[in-house]
């Protein structure tokens, strides 16, 4: 009589369920971009231009704003000044992290889009 043979595709499951997972946040990461540029203050258009999105790790990827003045206005001012009016119209303060915000609601949705793969 043979015996049964168990075969482990746990880590192969793993591993792909990471990509697909990294795929998912990459997607949300590159959506939250596009909508923080859409909404972050222009007048000369140098903080709208140059961001970017960075991988910190496999499953971690980071927006960034690589101008001087991204905190300042991220922030709406700081300990000594406000900022009173923005240049363009549905611009303004907390143009990143309501970006984030928006992605971080709608995140279901991009894993179910990207979980068919596995």
């Amino acid at each position: 009589m043979s015996r049964p043979v168990v075969i482990n595709n746990m880590p192969a499951f793993t591993a792909q369920s990471r990509n697909v997972l990294g795929d998912a946040l990459k997607d949300a990461a590159r959506d939250g971009l596009i909508n923080a540029v859409k909404s972050a203050p222009f007048k000369k258009g140098q903080l709208r231009s140059d961001s970017g999105i960075t991988k910190v790790n496999q499953l971690k990827y980071r927006i960034s704003f690589w101008k001087e003045y991204a905190r300042f206005q991220e922030f709406g001012g700081d300990s000594k000044r406000n900022v009173r009016n923005y240049s363009t119209a549905s611009t303004g303060a907390h143009f990143l992290r309501n970006a984030g915000d928006e992605q971080a609601q709608r995140i279901s949705y991009k894993f179910k889009k990207h979980s068919g793969r596995i």
